[in-house]
């Protein structure tokens, strides 16, 4: 976790130079993570395992071999897609060991916490867009037209669900696990994934 935190923080100041303007973000930190952590112990497994599996299928899907992305970005992401690598097996046992021994409501009790963080998570997503916009609009001096705003407010939300949510949830070996824990659970992960694709 250290490793992360260094690394994203080495981005965000190359970032703030190059762009020339701070970007807000969602936060604080400690917040989020006690929110996420009141949930039972198997739904933040989960949420863990979806988003490593979505670091997995993002890198490999949209960044490893587009030569037009901005390299000290797109270096960042291939490390974490490496460290990320190892840590989706080893929490995918995690999820099972988590799972043994719980009956079919204790588990779909879990999954509805794992649910209750994706939508949370989702929420901040939306945020973190209207920020984003902010911005970008302090950095160009120029308000977005009223008009456009909701537009492209939808349009990022929508990618960022995507992106953070929706693929991880698609990740067939997130799927696989989810189905050792109760084959049920594809059925409800399906009625919910269209929400973020």
């Amino acid at each position: 976790m250290a490793k992360h935190i260094h690394l994203f923080r080495r981005f965000r100041t190359a970032f703030l130079r190059g762009f020339g303007q701070e970007c807000a973000v969602i936060g604080p930190a400690d917040a989020i993570g006690a929110t996420v952590l009141a949930h039972d112990p198997l739904a933040v497994a989960l949420l863990i395992l979806q988003l490593e599996w979505m670091t997995q299928a993002h890198y490999l899907d949209s960044v490893r071999d587009d030569g037009e992305l901005e390299p000290l970005f797109k270096s960042l992401l291939r490390h974490h897609w490496m460290e990320e690598a190892q840590h989706a097996r080893l929490d995918a046992l995690m999820v099972e060991a988590l799972g043994e021994g719980r009956s079919e409501a204790q588990i779909h009790a879990a999954f509805d916490g794992y649910c209750a963080i994706g939508a949370f998570l989702d929420d901040g997503l939306r945020a973190q867009t209207e920020m984003n916009i902010v911005a970008l609009e302090q950095r160009t001096g120029r308000a977005v037209p009223s008009h456009i705003r909701a537009a492209l407010v939808a349009q990022q939300h929508q990618a960022a669900r995507w992106t953070f949510i929706g693929s991880g949830m698609a990740h067939r070996s997130f799927r696989a696990s989810l189905a050792r824990l109760s084959p049920t659970l594809i059925g409800r992960l399906d009625a919910i994934a269209p929400i973020y694709s």
